[in-house]
């Protein structure tokens, strides 16, 4: 059995409407050696019939017997996974099909295991699929220290190194950061993300490789009212743990960014969204 370079891992909850662009953006990459992981947490619409039909070799579905909450299926999702290298993609989102070719090969290369992330710029869309904006976390390809990424991150009040279908990293990474655990939901990615930038560079590329769902379903748009005072408190944390090295004025910076961009959201989910 030939050995398996990525695992690509949708874990799903009732996403009928959005399941099936999201597997055919995976199956449909310039790139073959992966294998795609989809677990399903009982899900009470058509999600698993959709998912059944889909014939491919690549694919490795589950269903689990009882809605065990997001996190937990997550977690579960990464259990499965044997590729040497690991990319999350929410139900709702989907990949461009150079997505998984460039940033494979950039850990490729990489031979003394000096990037531990790498991370693309992505397409915001709204329900319909219509680009809204492009974010990124810099304009410039390239590697850059993990503490600095962190640093960065933290200072623009937001994520602006990426959700899961923009983020790809190394398996074995998972020994030392464990996998996702964070208590609040809004940084669920963002607080694996920091702990593995601490074991290594962020790689960036600026072009969009991906696309990131805003609609009434996701479930960022379900919590927005949530998110300043969530991220105030996340970063506050990561601002105390020394081994993050998170300054005062990019801490500062960063939660008056956070609250202009909180009421942007508003603005943009209430109007934009409809």
């Amino acid at each position: 059995m030939a050995k398996i370079k990525l695992s690509v891992c949708i874990p799903v909850f009732n996403g009928e409407n959005f399941i099936e662009e999201a597997i055919n953006s995976v199956l449909n990459q310039n790139f073959n050696e992966f294998e795609l992981i989809i677990v399903d947490n009982n899900s009470t619409d058509k999600t698993s019939q959709i998912i059944s039909k889909i014939n491919d070799p690549r694919i490795k579905f589950f269903r689990n017997e009882s809605n065990i909450g997001l996190i937990p299926n997550w977690n579960k999702s990464l259990e499965y996974v044997q590729g040497e290298y690991v990319k999350i993609l929410p139900a709702d989102d989907f990949l461009y099909p150079e997505c998984l070719q460039k940033q494979c090969a950039i850990l490729d290369n990489d031979y003394n295991h000096e990037i531990s992330m790498v991370c693309s710029g992505r397409n915001i869309i709204n329900n319909n699929g219509k680009v809204l904006f492009r974010r990124c976390f810099s304009n410039e390809e390239g590697a850059v220290n993990g503490i600095f990424a962190i640093n960065k991150n933290v200072r623009s009040g937001g994520n602006i190194i990426g959700e899961g279908g923009a983020v790809l990293f190394r398996k074995d990474i998972l020994k030392k950061t464990g996998l996702f655990n964070s208590p609040i939901f809004y940084v669920l990615d963002l607080d694996l993300w920091y702990k593995i930038l601490l074991h290594g560079n962020l790689y960036v590329f600026p072009q969009p490789l991906s696309a990131f769902r805003v609609s009434g379903s996701s479930a960022s748009v379900q919590v927005v009212n949530q998110q300043f005072e969530d991220l105030s408190k996340f970063n506050k944390d990561i601002y105390l743990k020394k081994e993050y090295k998170v300054t005062w004025l990019n801490y500062k910076l960063g939660l008056a960014k956070a609250l202009m961009l909180t009421q942007a959201k508003k603005i943009l989910y209430k109007y934009i969204l409809k």
